[in-house]
This record gives structure tokens, sequence and C-alpha cells, in this order.
């Protein structure tokens, strides 16, 4: 759910002349090992894909379904939470549909739905659902802004409220700032500046919020509880266009304000640390079709 803004972008760019169109992204990021506050040591590796298909309804109206697979490898190792190994790979499934409507010239409304099972042993353990409602104006061809509310169930705690912004800024011929980001994968939400050079480069300095809770299996410090994990990632990236439906990313950054919570199965935080900065790289990859 934390995907709207970007979806309501893609509704926003599809071409008036196409019916449908549609998208699959692929990715694979490295989280770098850093200690963790109190004992022992963190890293990550995060691999997945996202495929979309767009579909113009009625010259008002488009509708967007999405399909989401990610998988992180957690390694958790050393001393205090290392030796508390309280998860290890984490799934996580989402299938959403999003309505774009024309209200006028200037100004679209869009709402959406989600179902989403995030978890460490079975589908079935972490399903839960989400929506979310708002609005994008045009203020002038330079400027683009809106504002939305989605909530979402949480596992072991109460439902999740949270705004969505929509930013398209073109400040000049070659470079804009924008809500649409190049490495918004899995959860992440942010604002990224972006260069086009060229047609078939553009590069990109992006600060985002990344957010994840997950259910755990019934095994470790807490069975059949609750895991969270949340950071701020600053990234800096290039894009290559191969053809016209291709697109791959190389990218770095740091991981600023990382933060792990356990939850055990009566709702009880059990642990709660964070971890220092960090580095990461990663590899994105867009086919258009």
């Amino acid at each position: 759910m934390l995907n709207t803004a970007l979806t309501v972008f893609i509704l926003l760019g599809q071409p008036a002349q196409e019916q449908y169109s549609s998208s699959l992204d692929f990715h694979l990021v490295h989280q770098f090992s850093t200690p963790i506050d109190g004992g022992g040591r963190i890293e990550m590796t995060r691999s997945g894909f996202d495929y979309r298909l767009n579909s113009k309804v009625t010259d008002d109206d488009d509708l967007q379904f999405r399909f989401q697979l990610q998988r992180d490898h957690w390694n958790f190792k050393g001393a205090g939470l290392g030796s508390d190994d309280p998860w290890g790979e984490i799934n996580t499934l989402d299938f959403s549909v999003q309505l774009m409507h024309k209200y006028s010239h200037t100004t679209k409304w869009f709402t959406g739905a989600m179902l989403r099972s995030s978890f460490e042993d079975a589908i079935e353990d972490g399903v839960v659902a989400g929506g979310n409602v708002g609005f994008v104006h045009s203020f002038s061809n330079d400027f683009t802004f809106g504002l939305g509310i989605g909530i979402i169930e949480q596992e072991l705690d109460d439902p999740r409220f949270f705004p969505l912004f929509v930013l398209e800024w073109t400040l000049s011929d070659a470079l804009r700032l924008t809500t649409d980001l190049s490495t918004k994968f899995g959860s992440r939400t942010g604002v990224e500046l972006v260069w086009t050079p060229r047609n078939d480069w553009t590069l990109g300095a992006g600060l985002s919020y990344e957010y994840s809770r997950f259910r755990l299996d019934g095994s470790g410090i807490a069975p059949n509880g609750a895991g969270e994990a949340t950071a701020f990632p600053l990234t800096l990236r290039a894009t290559r266009r191969i053809s016209p439906a291709f697109d791959i990313t190389m990218y770095g950054g740091l991981v600023f304000s990382g933060h792990l919570d356990v939850i055990d199965s009566s709702r009880a935080t059990i642990r709660n640390r964070d971890y220092d900065m960090t580095g990461s790289i990663g590899i994105l990859g867009q086919l258009k079709f």
C-alpha cells in the first residue's frame, strides 16, 4: 500500500491511445553487515519482482492490477539480538487494484485496495488487507501534487494509518523532483531528484522510508509473533535505457536509522534495537510490453 504514489504516477502517465499496457520489474539488493545496538550484527539480501497491468476502462477511468513477490534473507550473527536470531527468510506477496478517475482537466482522484501476506513460515499466517483514497491536482504543466490517506491491517497490532504524497515538479528540461522513485521496491516511499543528461541515461539521488511488518514462525524467541523493520535509505543511481522496452538500473547508497522490533504472540515488544548506518548496492530492471 505504500506503493500507491508509484501506482498513481503510472496511471497518470499511461498513453491515452493504449487500452492496455504492462510492465515487469525485478530487483536484487544487498545491505551490508553492520553492528546492532546491544551486540550482534545484521545484514540482508532482498530479491523479487513486480508485475503491473494497466487498463483504460473509459475516457475518464484507468485501472491497474499489481502483483508483487519479494524475498528478504536476514542474517543475524554474534551476541545480543544476533544470537537471538529472531527471524531468517521473510516472504511477501501482495495483490492490489487501483482506480484513477479524471474529475476535471486538472484534477484526478484515486482509490485502491490490497491483500498482502508477509510471513516466515506459511502464506496464510500473514494475510492482511488495506485501502487508500486521495486526489492529484496539476497546478501547471510543470507542477503536480497530490494527497491521500491509506490504512492497512498489521500483524499483532491495530490497523496502521499513513499519509500518501504524490509529487511531480519539473525544475528544468533535464531536472525534476518526483515521488516516482526508480529505486522504489517493496514498501519504500520517498522523493528523488532526477537528472536526464541524454535520452538514454538518467541519474537520480533519493531519500526514502522503508517499513515492513511480518508474521514469524512457531520457533525462535517469539513463536508465532511478529517482526518489524524500518530504515531510511539514501540512494544514488544510474539508469540506462537499453531499448524503448527495457531499462536497467545500478545503484548504491547508505541506510540510516535502521530499527528492528520483535513482538511476541501476546503483542508485547520483547526486543527493540537500532542498528548502525550501513551501505547497500543493487541492480534493478524494468521490461515494458
